[in-house]
C-alpha cells in the first residue's frame, strides 16, 4: 500500500516545444502520451494531481486531471508554477516539467520533505539549479507573482529570492529532459527495452 503524501503534483505542460517541433505533452510513449507517462509515474503518491497549460488551445485531447491555465501568457514555466500554487489544495506542491520522464517518486518525496521547512527544495546538479523539478510551498507564491508582474520570467532568478533547500548529490540522469527529436528517440529506445 502506497501512502499518499499530503502534497500536490503539478506537471508543467505549457511549453512551446520549439526545438522538438511539436508540443511535448502529446508525444507518443508506447500506447500513451509523454504527459500521461510522467503523471502515471509520479501520481500514485500524491493526494492531488494538476496539469498546467499556458492556454486552453494547447489541450489536444481530454486530460483526466485538474487543469490550470497561466494568468500571464507567454511567461514560461514560472506562470505555470504560479497557476499551480494558487490552485493547490495542499501547502506543498511538487512541480515537474512534462519533458522530464526520468524523475522518480523518490526524488519527489525527498523534495517535498525538504520543502516543509523552507519556501522551496530544488535539485542542483553540478552547481546548476533545476527549478522546473522541485517542491514549492505556498509561501513562494508572492515571489513568483511579483517576478511575473515585473517581467522577470526566469525560475532561477526567483529561486535566488526564496529560502531554498538545495538538493545536492542526486543522479543527474534523473533530470534529463527531452528537448530534441534525438532525445525522444533515445528515450523511446530506453522505454522499449524496459517493457
Amino acid at each position: 500500500m502506497i501512502s499518499l503524501m499530503q502534497a500536490s503534483l503539478l506537471v508543467l505542460a505549457g511549453g512551446d516545444s520549439g526545438r522538438m517541433g511539436r508540443p511535448k505533452a502529446w508525444l507518443e510513449v508506447g500506447d500513451t502520451t509523454l504527459l500521461r507517462y510522467v503523471v502515471d509515474r509520479l501520481a500514485p503518491t500524491f493526494s492531488e494531481v494538476m496539469v498546467s497549460f499556458a492556454e486552453p488551445e494547447q489541450l489536444e485531447e481530454p486530460v483526466p486531471f485538474r487543469i490550470v491555465f497561466d494568468r500571464k501568457r507567454a511567461s514560461g514555466p514560472l506562470a505555470g508554477l504560479e497557476a499551480g500554487l494558487e490552485a493547490a489544495r495542499n501547502e506543498v506542491l511538487f512541480a515537474v516539467a512534462c519533458d522530464m520522464p526520468y524523475v522518480t517518486q523518490e526524488v519527489a518525496q525527498i523534495a517535498i520533505a525538504a520543502a516543509r521547512r523552507c519556501d522551496a527544495a530544488i535539485p542542483r546538479i553540478d552547481g546548476r539549479p533545476e527549478p522546473v523539478c522541485g517542491a514549492y510551498r505556498r509561501s513562494a507564491l508572492p515571489f513568483v507573482t511579483g517576478a511575473l508582474n515585473s517581467g522577470r520570467l526566469k525560475m532561477a532568478d526567483v529561486a535566488a529570492e526564496l529560502d531554498v533547500t538545495w538538493l545536492e548529490g542526486l543522479d543527474q540522469q534523473l533530470f534529463r529532459s527531452l528537448n530534441t527529436p534525438s532525445d525522444l528517440e533515445r528515450f523511446h529506445a530506453e522505454f522499449a527495452s524496459q517493457r
